[in-house]
């Protein structure tokens, strides 16, 4: 799945950064920045920021450079058959002679004033952040399919089963839709209430469970948290998700261009007081701008980023016991929840005078 416009306006948009800066060329080394630009797999081993390739652009040409494991499979598989007539040249070095990495790099950068992309992370992160009318499609195509593999992996549990199992079904239902989940956080009963980031264990569900995860498909990631309990819901756990619902609808509906994180943050924690929980917003981050990273920015009171529209954002507000979590892309005339499949119960929430559906707690019968 590529994203969507594919290389040759991000190339231009490069270029148009490096004419900026005076510099001749720059040399893309992060797997964020080359899965943004090639639309493909970037990595084999995803705990790594660095790329297993680097991809070197200049005023007038594009060029990939790996060891000679990666080159064919990048070139055949990763990057699209339109995208190929990008790339100027392919060049490769012997996995066992690492030192020759450097003579093609200077074989093509010989005298040019040049940069790489760790060092140009403000220009990149401005260029990968924002999403074009042309890329819209497969973003809707990814969150569909993360809320998919969530909500099944939600449908499949049963008591007893270990919050590692839950784990094992949650990444089986992302790697059947071709998605990595790069995050994948499961709770069952009081862990529900005890842990923020509750990395799976091996203890078994009675009663109630949270399935959180980040799905990665191509660099670009995903985000979405689902609930599911087993029998009547107590009504203090109701209320308390009916509290966040509302949080989270309140959120969304702020998120809107010429808004600052720090602003956001601000009417977070107003909306966190008037819903009766003032002190939950100090238990864990709120989320924030999301797209090649799990998150971009995080609202804090310091955040200064600014909301445009083609942006994607993740917003995660929690009370102990329940989270809400979706993702979605700010447009001009209104926000789209892209984490959305229409098969999971919803419950209503009021937000800027209108009302908004956000994920409930799936009741399931014991």
């Amino acid at each position: 799945m590529d994203v969507g416009g594919g290389m040759k306006p991000k190339l231009e948009r490069i270029r148009n950064m490096l004419a900026g800066r005076q510099l001749d060329a720059v040399r893309l080394t992060l797997q964020k920045n080359v899965s943004w630009l090639t639309g493909g797999r970037s990595h084999v081993n995803p705990l790594q920021e660095a790329a297993c390739c680097q991809i070197v652009v200049t005023r007038d040409k594009c060029v990939l450079i790996s060891n000679n494991i990666e080159s064919r499979r990048l070139v055949e598989e990763e990057i699209g058959e339109a995208d190929r007539a990008c790339f100027d040249a392919v060049e490769q070095w012997p996995w066992h002679e690492p030192e020759q990495l450097q003579d093609v790099l200077a074989r093509h950068l010989e005298h040019a004033a040049v940069m790489t992309d760790v060092e140009l992370e403000a220009e990149f992160f401005a260029l990968r952040t924002t999403f074009g009318a042309a890329e819209k499609k497969a973003l809707e195509e990814l969150g569909r399919l993360t809320a998919e593999a969530v909500e099944q992996a939600a449908f499949d549990v049963r008591p007893g089963d270990t919050e590692f199992k839950i784990a094992g079904r949650l990444a089986y239902h992302c790697y059947e839709r071709e998605l990595e989940p790069v995050v994948n956080l499961i709770a069952a009963d009081e862990r529900v209430w005890e842990r923020r980031h509750p990395l799976p264990t091996g203890k078994a569900v009675s009663l109630y469970a949270m399935l959180v995860v980040c799905a990665r498909r191509n660099g670009l990631i995903a985000s979405a948290t689902r609930l599911v309990h087993f029998g009547p819901v107590p009504e203090d756990l109701r209320a308390r998700h009916r509290a966040v619902a509302e949080i989270d609808a309140r959120i969304i509906d702020a998120t809107r261009p010429g808004e600052s994180l720090a602003g956001l943050y601000g009417k977070l924690r107003d909306f966190y007081r008037e819903a009766g929980y003032p002190d939950e917003i100090d238990c864990h981050h709120q989320g924030g701008l999301t797209g090649y990273a799990t998150r971009e920015r995080l609202a804090t009171p310091g955040a200064s980023f600014t909301v445009a529209p083609g942006q994607l954002y993740a917003w995660n507000p929690s009370i102990a016991g329940v989270k809400s979590e979706d993702t979605m892309l700010v447009l001009e005339d209104g926000n789209e929840i892209l984490t959305h499949t229409g098969a999971w119960p919803m419950v209503e929430a009021e937000a800027g005078g209108r009302v908004m559906r956000r994920p409930d707690i799936l009741v399931r019968r014991i």
